[in-house]
């Protein structure tokens, strides 16, 4: 039996048996390489769940939409290591009770599909820790090296150039699990924080502020960047943000449900040498 069959399988004894109300899983998309979220309440439709090396999407921020774990019950969903660290963040900030997730762990290496075994948040510790040395692909490990070599004002030059591209269609920050707040910076026009004209100004407070709201807590999921309709390769950033605060801090994002916010904690017996 393949994986897919056995998830399905799964999916189905769980609604038929009321162990959960909602299975969000992948089905097939536009083309033939598209996959798209689908939502299951009923074992009747299980058989529309994909699972194969094209379901890259990381489904996880859909667990905070308004109302959905309310009332408590559980909820099943098909995620690959980044979404469970995403879960793991998400229940450390208070956004959702990882008790009332079962996970249909999966991961892709090459193009094989491999079925992650336990279905509790806590129990993924090891896949966790295994991806903390992953390497980047190999397209984007040579972009990252050429960016490392760049000089500060090539550097600037290089993300000058990207953000001149963005249409402030906010598409990133709506695919992100991260970005679950009711109402965002750029939505505030009094005070307005940052400019909402598509231009030079405006584009560098938006993505540079998004980049740090993200440090700490992006699980490099790459939903932003391929939600990005011009291609701005936002995923780099992130990690090259991901790196300073593991080196800073020595914290890996989503290891845990109650691994403290690394921005938004602190120890009593800090030396503060950073304040001059």
């Amino acid at each position: 039996m393949s994986i897919e069959e056995q998830y399905r399988t799964r999916a189905k004894e769980l609604l038929s048996g009321g162990a959960v109300k909602m299975v969000i899983g992948y089905s097939k998309g536009s083309n033939a390489s598209r996959r798209r979220p689908l939502f299951i309440s009923s074992p009747d439709d299980v058989d529309r769940l994909v699972l194969d090396d094209a379901c890259i999407q990381n489904l996880s921020g859909y667990l905070v939409s308004e109302g959905l774990l309310s009332d408590e019950k559980r909820v099943a969903v098909f995620l690959r290591p980044e979404g469970i660290r995403a879960i793991n963040i998400l229940a450390a900030e208070s956004q959702l009770d990882a008790e009332q997730i079962v996970v249909f762990g999966f991961d892709v290496i090459g193009n094989e599909v491999q079925a992650l075994k336990v279905i509790h948040v806590e129990e993924f510790s090891d896949v966790i820790n295994s991806i903390k040395e992953r390497a980047p692909e190999a397209a984007e490990e040579e972009l990252f090296e050429r960016i490392e070599k760049m000089s500060p004002k090539e550097r600037f030059s290089f993300w000058q150039e990207e953000f001149s591209k963005c249409i402030k269609c906010y598409a990133c920050r709506q695919a992100c699990p991260m970005c679950y707040c009711r109402r965002c910076i750029v939505d505030s026009n009094q005070p307005q924080w940052v400019n909402t004209s598509s231009h030079t100004l405006g584009n560098f407070e938006w993505n540079i502020v998004r980049a740090f709201h993200l440090s700490g807590r992006c699980v490099e999921c790459g939903n932003c960047d391929r939600a990005c309709p011009v291609n701005i390769p936002l995923r780099l950033i992130n990690h090259r943000m991901a790196e300073e605060v593991l080196g800073a801090f020595d914290h890996f994002a989503g290891t845990s449900k109650t691994q403290e916010p690394v921005l938004a904690s602190f120890k009593k017996d800090d030396s503060e040498t950073f304040i001059l």
